[in-house]
């Protein structure tokens, strides 16, 4: 009778270890593709807008951000109702279900990546100039 709870309880074990070894693949989407976006030199920055309504008043607080910035970032203004808008949305992985409430999008990128993106200019603003006093005292954009 010990010898068979013994029995039972080491194949229960070797189930439960079986079990936890599998480990299930995570759903994994596509990464986007963001080389069309990408700033052309080292050191240079990219501000990709995506804006839906009010795109000539977000282009003018885009604008009047890089002034203020004395050019930090050069901006690209995509709105999602074109195609070419569309074409950017979904390139960047915002097309899929993105409703009015979702933009403006904000992208920043340098030659080599996506920095960071968001819903906000001033942290995307703030983020563009954290990366040229870095690359200013030292850093390198590579």
């Amino acid at each position: 009778m010990v010898r068979g709870w013994i029995v039972a309880a080491l194949l229960a074990l070797v189930f439960v270890m079986a079990g936890c070894s599998q480990k299930e693949e995570p759903d994994k989407a596509p990464v986007p593709d963001y080389t069309p976006f990408l700033a052309e030199q080292s050191g240079e920055l990219k501000v990709i807008v995506l804006a839906k309504e009010k795109v000539r008043e977000e282009t003018r607080a885009v604008n009047d951000m890089v002034a203020a910035m004395a050019g930090r970032f050069m901006p690209v203004i995509y709105d999602v109702q074109t195609e070419e808008g569309k074409q950017a949305a979904e390139q960047l992985g915002a097309g899929a279900g993105a409703g009015a409430e979702s933009y403006p999008m904000y992208y920043l990128f340098d030659h080599q990546q996506l920095l960071t993106q968001g819903h906000d200019l001033p942290q995307i603003a703030q983020a563009a100039m954290d990366y040229t006093d870095r690359l200013s005292i030292g850093g390198t954009g590579d």
